[in-house]
């Protein structure tokens, strides 16, 4: 059976991403360490409150002012969070090959709106997909099979026709656990490979 829908994640797959940089802007920019910084925004449960929607940009704003005794702007504190991003060209390349071709792209993706609204201002890559199914709008994350199944709605064809690549080995292995193919992701001449195992071709 042919592959009609390609299915990305985006961070460390479509770009690049540090946490350690976002640790280290939000720390310069309200005066405190960076281990205060991943106390409060990872370890508390922060990130993933805004990931699953749970909380708003302005909420998390307001979290972090409370939570440091620190005042900024939310413009700055955007900035601090969301330029942490570097494309990788060899990626886009491949996602244009792919829609040249016909194929359907689905984004599914862990992530906040801080992040995504980063990504649309700064580089073009997300105007390839046909869909994003984002952590922060279905109010869950991966591996929690809700927002697979959301994917599973939007990808427009049978699970055994959708191909799946992530960099964490946990979400490939719940993808294939509903029919989809699936592989983890290592860099662009390993999906190459991929690709040509299910037929694909870019």
């Amino acid at each position: 059976m042919s592959i009609r829908t390609v299915l990305f994640d985006l961070g460390n797959v479509l770009l690049d991403f540090s946490h350690e940089k976002m640790c280290q802007q939000v720390s310069e920019l309200i005066s405190v360490s960076q281990t205060e910084v991943k106390l409060v925004f990872f370890e508390s449960g922060l990130s993933f409150k805004f990931e699953t929607g749970e909380l708003t940009e302005s909420e998390v704003h307001q979290h972090l002012e409370r939570a440091f005794h620190q005042s900024c702007t939310i413009e700055q504190l955007r900035e601090a969070v969301g330029d942490i991003f570097t494309p990788k060209v060899e990626m886009e390349a491949i996602v244009q090959s792919l829609r040249g071709q016909g194929i359907r792209l689905v984004l599914m993706s862990n992530t906040c709106e801080t992040h995504i609204e980063w990504i649309r201002q700064t580089y073009t890559i997300l105007n390839e997909f046909d869909h994003l199914v984002l952590s922060y709008e279905v109010g869950a994350c991966k591996p929690d099979e809700s927002i697979y199944k959301s994917a599973l709605k939007h990808i427009n064809c049978l699970p055994e026709e959708c191909f799946y690549t992530d960099d964490i080995a946990e979400y490939v292995l719940k993808a294939r656990s509903l029919g989809i193919n699936a592989e983890v992701f290592t860099g662009s001449t390993k999906l190459n490979s991929d690709f040509k195992k299910y037929g694909l071709k870019v």
